[in-house]
């Protein structure tokens, strides 16, 4: 090889390092550029719900994050222009709404962030929350105003109107109890739907249902219409157990026998009221759980179809009455029945007592206290009043929608 085409091949090869370190060096057009050193970065705001959004949940918080830069103002107004309560973050990143918004309502959303460079932008936007077919209001028993109730007191929540979605309403429930105690909902028909403890409540223990179902969608466009709170505290454990071969009520207060006192229920039999229904007054046996008290309370037997004027119809005040069933059952004084008692069964159904226990029964018995009766010829439906401990555990559970 001569020095000329030794050289022309060196040249050659030279050349093509070159084409090659200068390609290694090239920006590939298919790719985006780097910035350059000072150049400008745009501050921009993210907006949850977007602009113009429709059906958005009342119970969802409004969201504003930035994204290079720190936001400087955030206003969220109803159609009223009252403001939104809503947090910054410590960052000044991103910024939420702290409170539910109304249903069926416009709010507008507007808010400012500051670039690097120290520019303010400003951004609006707008959405409209969903809007209900209708509302579904709960209501407790007990009642709020009732805050000490007795170891058997379950919990019943009641809707206004029926949610389609009990499932929906059912996880919108929820109990806490301190100590923690096992418990399970049981819907007694479309609207209501019962809690309850495994065994009798603890004596002590502090419960709190909330109904948190506001911005709930139960079914069929219906939500929930409110939020609601009942706080309970458990008292003592008093149970009344009443026997009818002996006659006799025996109560205990957390485990200790306190009393005896005779008794008279029920009278044998039956009577035809005035549809031509059977009539009977045997005080069914089952565990009650005592709802309300009267110091004097009206009874009347035409509200069983029984005519007031009839043999053993009645139209009566009743004195010191304790109601532990929907179908009628007290326990109250009956002085007319003083020589009857512990010995022979009388009444139309309620538990007499002698003045003398029954004021001792009405001052100390109360919501959630325990009755129960026992050797009679018919059994308590577990549908009469709070007869929630004459279904068996097993079945209880059942009873939930999440089941």
């Amino acid at each position: 090889m001569g020095e000329r085409t030794r050289w022309m091949r060196l040249g050659a090869w030279g050349l093509a390092a070159l084409v090659v370190l200068t390609a290694c060096s090239s920006t590939d057009p298919g790719q985006p550029s780097a910035k350059k050193e000072g150049s400008r970065v745009e501050p921009r705001l993210e907006f949850l719900p977007k602009d113009a959004a429709t059906e958005v949940s009342p119970v969802e918080p409004v969201t504003v994050r930035a994204s290079n830069g720190t936001i400087d103002k955030v206003s969220l107004t109803n159609p009223e222009g009252k403001q939104v309560s809503g947090k910054l973050s410590g960052d000044k990143k991103s910024w939420a709404s702290s409170e539910p918004l109304g249903y069926d309502r416009r709010y507008t959303l507007d808010a400012s962030i500051r670039g690097k460079d120290g520019r303010t932008v400003r951004e609006e936007s707008s959405f409209t929350t969903v809007r209900p077919a209708g509302t579904v209001y709960p209501s407790f028993l007990p009642p709020p105003k009732i805050t000490t109730v007795g170891v058997g007191q379950p919990i019943a929540v009641i809707f206004d109107q029926a949610p389609a979605d009990q499932a929906a309403a059912e996880r919108a429930l929820k109990v806490t109890a301190t100590p923690a105690t096992e418990g399970s909902w049981y819907w007694w028909d479309d609207r209501t739907v019962h809690y309850r403890p495994k065994d009798y409540w603890k004596p002590g223990t502090k419960v709190t249902v909330d109904a948190k179902i506001y911005g709930v969608n139960l079914g069929n466009g219906m939500y929930g219409d409110t939020d609601r709170t009942l706080k309970l505290t458990i008292g003592p454990e008093k149970i009344a157990t009443i026997d009818d071969k002996t006659h006799k009520m025996v109560v205990t207060v957390n485990g200790k026998a306190v009393k005896t006192f005779p008794v008279s229920m029920g009278r044998d039999g039956s009577t035809t009221g005035k549809d031509g229904e059977k009539i009977s007054f045997v005080t069914p046996s089952g565990t009650y759980v005592a709802q309300e008290k009267y110091a004097v309370k009206r009874m009347n037997s035409e509200s069983y179809g029984l005519p007031s004027d009839a043999s053993l119809g009645y139209d009566e005040k009743i004195p010191l009455a304790v109601r532990v069933s929907n179908s009628g059952i007290f326990v109250h004084a009956a002085p007319w029945s003083v020589a009857d008692q512990g010995r022979r069964n009388v009444s139309h159904g309620c538990v007499n007592l002698s003045p003398e226990a029954g004021r001792w029964f009405y001052d100390n018995f109360s919501y959630g206290d325990i009755v129960t009766i026992h050797n009679t010829a018919t059994k308590l439906e577990p549908t009469d009043g709070f007869g929630d401990w004459n279904i068996p555990w097993e079945e209880w559970v059942k009873g939930s929608a999440l089941n």
